[in-house]
């Protein structure tokens, strides 16, 4: 924009502009505005995108520590779970010795 801002301030303390130079710059800057206002859009819906990512990426960060605790839990009942079955294996060999004697 700057750009086409200059030539036109020179093409404008010329003594003899070239017929349709101006013209030619206005649809230069309306071109370019048109360009600038989908970058504007682009920028926009990139914005968007990016906030629902980090939205998403909390989500998925809860979830991974919903597993972890989850993977704690499924951890300490197998352990309760084997302990209580070498407890009963025990017993059964008491029981086992006891009917025997």
């Amino acid at each position: 924009f700057r750009e086409l801002i200059e030539i036109l301030a020179i093409s404008r303390n010329q003594k003899l502009p070239q017929p349709g130079e101006e013209s030619q710059i206005l649809e230069l800057l309306i071109q370019r505005d048109g360009e600038f206002q989908e970058l504007m859009k682009l920028a926009v819906e990139q914005g968007k995108i990016h906030h629902e990512m980090q939205l998403l990426e909390k989500v998925v960060e809860k979830r991974d520590n919903d597993i972890q605790q989850l993977q704690k839990q499924l951890k300490e009942a197998e352990h309760i779970l084997a302990t209580a079955v070498y407890q009963a294996k025990e017993k059964l060999k008491s029981i086992e010795k006891a009917r025997k004697g």
